[in-house]
């Protein structure tokens, strides 16, 4: 097994929307390998998701959070913390909630220890005043590999999970949020929000609001937004989609004339005590908040497909269609 080190920092930062408008943002920024000297240059430098964490299971990661503040509010001293959503730590010193473990304050360091025994798709946060730092920016998404894509009898092939009925030829990932402006602009101006009144007027994929979510991953006009959520391959091919949920709303996810067979809820493959395979066909995919699900799509004729929102005020921005929670997939002849 692989031992692997990392190192991110919390800060914030800014995220464009299509309609024009800035939005101020915490998150955090991937400072592994960064000479020392350098670390604080990346203060103001988070991005919208966090950085894609992907390991197999049975590795050793060594991940240290560094807390480099906020520049736009070097008034707010708060305290940081990684906490990976639905992982069973043996321990609660590196589980991330604060009460039962350590946060980290600014200018400081602490190293999480994480061995993740099960595949699958999980996702990370902060989890000090959990509801303001998940709405501002503080998530990634995060994999587990199954072992079986190291036997050599599966030499370049890809899983899911450890079954070989769960091979998937692509992945994309699907990490969808909503974003209410209002708490975004109160924060960046020493304000105070009432959570009470949260109602989201943006709804992403990937940090990201279509028509913007089709763009290429680091495209430079979205320094802080580097992950695409367009979806390309060729006819028959198997797609992977991990969907996460690290919003406050239920979505419901559909592909016009795609249904989806899901095989895994929340990095659990869908097996009975026995073995039985629990798989669903749907025609949409319903996430809940802080939930996870794995499904698999086969790409149909040659053409172009809009994955959205079946609630259409979530393919909106700021009220204004198309626009929200959408994303193409273009199939390509084989």
């Amino acid at each position: 097994m692989a031992v692997i080190k990392k190192r991110y920092g919390a800060t914030d930062g800014w995220i464009n929307m299509p309609d024009g408008t800035v939005h101020y943002i915490f998150g955090f920024c991937d400072i592994t390998d960064v000479p020392e000297n350098e670390v604080f240059n990346y203060r103001g430098k988070a991005t919208l998701l966090a950085p894609l964490l992907e390991v197999y299971e049975g590795d050793e990661i060594y991940l240290t959070l560094t807390n480099l503040g906020f520049p736009q509010r070097p008034d707010l001293d708060d305290t940081h913390t990684i906490h990976w959503h639905g992982f069973p730590n043996q321990i609660s010193l590196w589980d991330g909630v604060p009460e039962a473990s350590i946060s980290v304050p600014v200018g400081r360091n602490f190293e999480y220890y994480y061995e993740p025994l099960d595949p699958g798709t999980y996702m990370y946060h902060c989890h000090f005043e959990p509801v303001e730092h998940i709405q501002m920016g503080m998530v990634g998404p995060l994999i587990v590999r199954p072992l079986i894509e190291k036997d050599p009898d599966y030499t370049g092939r890809k899983f899911a999970y450890n079954d070989i009925s769960t091979e998937y030829d692509r992945e994309a990932i699907i990490f969808v949020t909503e974003m209410d402006a209002r708490p975004h602009h109160l924060v960046a101006n020493v304000q105070v929000f009432d959570w009470t009144d949260y109602c989201p007027q943006y709804w992403m994929i990937n940090g990201r609001a279509y028509p913007d979510t089709v763009k290429p991953p680091n495209d430079p006009s979205f320094p802080s937004q580097p992950y695409s959520a367009y979806i390309e391959g060729f006819t028959d091919e198997k797609v992977l989609l991990r969907f996460i949920n690290l919003g406050f709303e239920n979505h419901s996810i559909q592909i016009t004339g795609i249904p989806f067979k899901v095989i895994g809820l929340d990095a659990k493959e869908l097996r009975g005590l026995n073995g039985e395979d629990l798989s669903q066909w749907r025609n949409a995919v319903y996430v809940a908040p802080g939930q996870t699900v794995d499904a698999i799509i086969t790409l149909p004729d040659a053409g172009k497909y809009i994955l959205y929102n079946r609630s259409l005020q979530r393919n909106t921005n700021n009220g204004i269609p198309s626009g929200g929670m959408m994303t193409e997939i273009n199939v390509l002849e084989v």
